[in-house]
């Protein structure tokens, strides 16, 4: 096997981290290469892997691959971290919308200035899919929830978390036969008509720091219910940071808004970590 050297960046959006490789020449990575650059104590340690990968419809097309291996249809703080790569380092041009390819369609994105200069990625999450109230056994407890999708698929339970159920009943409601494809776990906590608390279990990686199709997903629901209110700014708090979210009348888009953060960058050795080539 070539010893060949690659490049990588390593980006977080609140917390939410990931190695960005670029692949356009090389597709897609096998389940075990990605475990094992995710790991944290043997690898470079992310909770995913955002791949540019050629495609012939966006010059920048972005595949997320969880922590396991698995592929993601978005990602929403890999999203903003990808459009801050692709500008800052891949030359791609900072005016206007960008638009970024993605497994779920493309998303649709722009490069705003806060009032203490940084720049923060918005994104244009498109339009909340309902799919019902369901209930859900884990351990001789229910869980009621909202079954959605938005970027991802998401199960929204209305209430703050109590205890370790995001890290110990995250997983198995993340991976519950009513979710044949797996599914992001969210709780939201109302605070107010613009400010919740969201905590998540992602589907393929479990409890993080951050979530951003989640916590749009969280958002949605509220204004679905009349806790938040469309055309007004709503801030959710999750445990890595705060993301920005509005929408329209008629929920037919959902915007995000939030920081993406550059962390290092470095070369790692294909041989180190198995076959990195497409399988």
């Amino acid at each position: 096997m070539t010893n060949t050297a690659t490049r990588f960046w390593k980006m977080h959006g609140l917390g939410n981290d990931f190695i960005i490789l670029d692949r356009r020449d090389l597709g897609d990575i096998p389940p075990a290469s990605v475990r094992a650059l995710c790991d944290r104590r043997l690898g470079i340690g992310a909770d995913g892997i955002l791949a540019a990968v050629a495609s012939p419809n966006q010059p920048f097309t972005m595949r997320v691959f969880n922590a396991d291996g698995s592929i993601a249809d978005m990602c929403g703080n890999g999203v903003r971290c990808f459009v801050r790569w692709a500008v800052d380092f891949m030359g791609m041009d900072r005016k206007g919308t960008l638009t970024i390819g993605s497994d779920a369609g493309d998303q649709h994105c722009r490069l705003l200035r806060q009032s203490d200069g940084e720049e923060w990625v918005e994104v244009n999450l498109g339009k909340p899919k309902f799919d019902g109230e369901v209930s859900i056994q884990v351990n001789d407890r229910i869980f009621n929830g909202v079954r959605l999708f938005l970027g991802n698929p998401h199960f929204v339970m209305q209430g703050k978390a109590q205890n370790n159920d995001v890290a110990e009943v995250g997983p198995a409601l993340s991976k519950h036969a009513t979710f044949p494809n797996g599914t992001n776990v969210e709780w939201l906590d109302v605070r107010s008509e613009t400010l919740g608390h969201v905590t998540v279990c992602e589907r393929g990686v479990g409890p993080t720091q951050a979530c951003g199709t989640g916590g749009g997903g969280a958002f949605a629901l509220g204004v679905h219910k009349g806790f938040f209110q469309p055309n007004i700014e709503t801030t959710i708090r999750q445990p890595g940071g705060t993301l920005i979210y509005r929408t329209n009348d008629d929920l037919s888009s959902v915007w995000m808004t939030g920081p993406a953060t550059f962390v290092c960058e470095g070369t790692f050795h294909m041989s180190d970590f198995g076959n990195t080539r497409s399988v």
